[in-house]
């Protein structure tokens, strides 16, 4: 019973976080409320179990110590860096490129020896104990999260259209999309929010889960109630 009710307590911050997360762009934006998703209430579902997937794989992950002296994952953490840092630098800079194809055509050589060079840097400078022994562990749960919200992504938009006939967003004209169901951008901030979240929101959440007072359960149970109601209306009264 508890593991029920300390995921659902995840599921309901991060879709609540979610949805502050995709209200809070519309209206710097768009300079326009705009309530998400498909609940009347203020919590988008799919960030919620996406949270809940993300904590599952790379939850006990994070917890782990790799430094920049481990080849594998030193080498990974410097191409994810420098590729993703590479890749915002050209968005910024360059006229926009939707297409993924036509990115690697045009600059696919250029990142390609920056980061060739970047992997020679990094084996001169690891024979310093002090850059030796930098965690990289965060970089490495970056790019899982980049990843792992691109598929959950790409997937909920397939099946919302295919099966639902709804499209929630349109990438179409975005910045390295793919089919319009995801792009760069979203799948780099959400990399950036899972990390955030992950590292900053989920510690405080494991406090309030490990105390047994019983305000909480009484709280999870009152949001539990509100949510029921909230999806009849949505999706039988409405």
């Amino acid at each position: 019973m508890k593991f029920i009710r300390d995921n659902y307590i995840r599921f309901i911050v991060y879709g609540f976080v979610g949805w502050l997360y995709e209200v809070l762009w519309f209206i710097i934006v768009r300079n326009k409320f705009v309530n998400r998703g498909v609940l009347f209430g203020p919590c988008l579902p799919i960030y919620g179990f996406g949270m809940l997937i993300l904590l599952l794989l790379v939850g006990k992950y994070k917890n782990n110590k790799h430094y920049l002296s481990n080849t594998l994952n030193g080498c990974i953490a410097i191409t994810t860096l420098v590729s993703f840092i590479y890749i915002t630098i050209i968005e910024y800079t360059r006229d926009k490129i939707y297409r993924i194809d036509t990115f690697i055509n045009n600059y696919g050589i250029g990142l390609l020896i920056t980061i060739i060079l970047s992997l020679l840097i990094r084996y001169i400078i690891i024979k310093k104990d002090k850059i030796a022994k930098i965690n990289i562990t965060p970089i490495v749960v970056f790019l899982l999260i980049f990843i792992i919200t691109t598929v959950i992504e790409y997937v909920s938009h397939y099946v919302m259209d295919v099966y639902f006939n709804t499209i929630l967003w349109d990438y179409s004209k975005d910045f390295l999309n793919m089919n319009a169901r995801v792009n760069f951008d979203a799948s780099r901030n959400f990399a950036i929010g899972g990390t955030a979240l992950i590292y900053l929101i989920e510690p405080l959440i494991l406090k309030i889960t490990k105390s047994n007072k019983k305000s909480i359960n009484y709280i999870t149970i009152i949001i539990a109630i509100l949510m029921v109601i909230d999806i009849i209306y949505s999706f039988i009264i409405k």
